[in-house]
């Protein structure tokens, strides 16, 4: 079994947030990203993680705050924080903690139910991650509807486009193309390939993994509407310290 299946198997066995702790009404991160295209910032959703299954681990005990203050200097969209305690170090309480900064907040993590969605919800976030590659249509409808309830929005993400299938647009979805399979954890990089598939799809496009901030294609800047950057991003950080 891979580690992603492994993390699915034990979603129901992680402790909920119960108490709602935001201190803010939802942001919507679609607006953000376009605004950054209106007026000619390269679209970046910054991410903060600890470790990562792929080999990544942060050094230096860098804060979430100090991070997200950098990523603020920089002018992002939003940012992605990993809430996956296991392999990823991460925990609800990132997310609250990174309210204050005031930018969109995407809680990344493998949501399969609805109870996730709630937990992020009450820890700030303003949107989720589902993905394609691991739910059934049904699971994803069902929970696009749940957060857009909560006014949330959704990073809907795949890989492998064979499940494209499982996805509908709808007005508070954005569409990822994960570079990174997350079955061997090894980038896989078709980009090329599946912006022909996205073409026609309505909503906002994200391309995800594998980016190196400062140094992205214009090409690529003018097929997507965002782009999320985790571990280029952080080590460029580190390096400052």
């Amino acid at each position: 079994m891979s580690i992603v299946l492994g993390i699915y198997g034990e979603n129901a066995r992680r402790v909920p947030v119960t108490v709602n702790r935001r201190t803010r009404d939802t942001i919507s991160l679609c607006k953000s990203l376009a605004e950054r295209r209106r007026t000619g910032i390269t679209p970046v959703i910054g991410e903060f993680k600890r470790s990562s299954p792929s080999g990544f681990h942060l050094s230096n005990n860098m804060g979430l705050s100090a991070y997200i203050q950098k990523l603020t200097e920089l002018k992002v969209a939003g940012i992605s924080v990993l809430t996956e305690p296991k392999y990823f170090l991460g925990s609800y309480s990132d997310i609250e903690e990174a309210q204050s900064f005031g930018l969109p907040i995407l809680a990344k993590d493998f949501i399969s139910n609805e109870q996730m969605i709630r937990s992020a919800y009450n820890s700030g976030a303003d949107a989720i991650l589902l993905i394609l590659d691991f739910l059934s249509k049904v699971d994803v409808t069902n929970l696009l509807d749940f957060a857009c309830k909560l006014e949330m929005e959704s990073l809907v993400e795949f890989h492998d486009p064979r499940f494209l299938v499982n996805y509908e647009p709808c007005d508070s979805c954005m569409l990822g193309y994960n570079r990174r399979n997350l079955i061997t954890m090894r980038i896989e990089d078709n980009t090329m390939e599946i912006i022909d598939l996205l073409h026609g799809i309505p909503g906002p496009k994200i391309l995800e993994s594998g980016l190196n901030y400062g140094s992205i294609d214009r090409n690529l800047e003018r097929e997507f509407d965002g782009f999320l950057i985790g571990t280029s991003l952080l080590e460029r950080q580190e390096a400052k310290r």
